[in-house]
């Protein structure tokens, strides 16, 4: 998911199970997961590489993301006490500190949380497992687009929007942010995978 396996990589059981210290048994356990999931595609007889998504499943994903956010967006509104806006506010914080201060990682952990964290707020359990697993499958090369200095200033002026709507109780304009800000995520990510061959 931090994209230190690159689409289309086979899997090194050997080398992974000696860098996380493991033995091979739990390692292809943890690979069948991740192939169930759709992460890996397990090659017959030849172990497993990280799938490599279509142009089309990247766009798809993201716009169904997009679509469980709005509603988490709206309904986050009536719902979220004042705790969870507090911790809203410091999330969203954390991500403008680390985008002055140029920590890309940091930014993209704190980024992952506060998007998870309105769609708690929006207290569907359903939603929220749905929003997980398409984020998994969504998040693997996403670090990559704050590359470019522009779609990582957008993205925070993005943020900023939809932040400051959801906090001041507009779930209807929160919403709609949200919705956009994560269709241009979708584009970017399949901008970077295009131009690095992670797409076709």
């Amino acid at each position: 998911m931090r994209g230190e396996i690159a689409a289309g990589e086979k899997i090194n059981e050997i080398a992974i199970a000696e860098a996380l210290g493991v033995s091979r048994t739990p390692l292809r356990e943890a690979i069948k997961l991740l192939a169930s999931e759709g992460l890996l595609e397990l090659l017959p007889g030849r172990g497993a590489r990280v799938r490599r998504f279509s142009a089309s499943e990247i766009l798809d994903h993201y716009e169904v993301i997009g679509a469980l956010e709005r509603y988490a967006a709206e309904c986050a509104v009536t719902r979220m006490t004042p705790q969870g806006a507090a911790e809203l506010r410091a999330l969203h914080e954390s991500m403008k500190t680390s985008f002055r201060e140029g920590r890309q990682q940091a930014y993209f952990q704190a980024n992952q949380k506060m998007h998870a964290l309105v769609v708690s707020l929006a207290g569907n359990p359903v939603l929220s497992a749905m929003h997980r697993e398409l984020s998994n499958k969504a998040r693997h090369d996403r670090p990559s687009t704050l590359a470019s200095a522009t779609r990582w200033a957008d993205s925070m002026r993005e943020h900023d929007g939809w932040v400051e709507a959801l906090l001041s109780g507009d779930g209807a304009t929160a919403g709609a942010l949200i919705l956009v800000h994560a269709r241009l995520t979708g584009e970017a990510v399949l901008a970077q995978a295009a131009e690095t061959g992670a797409a076709s």
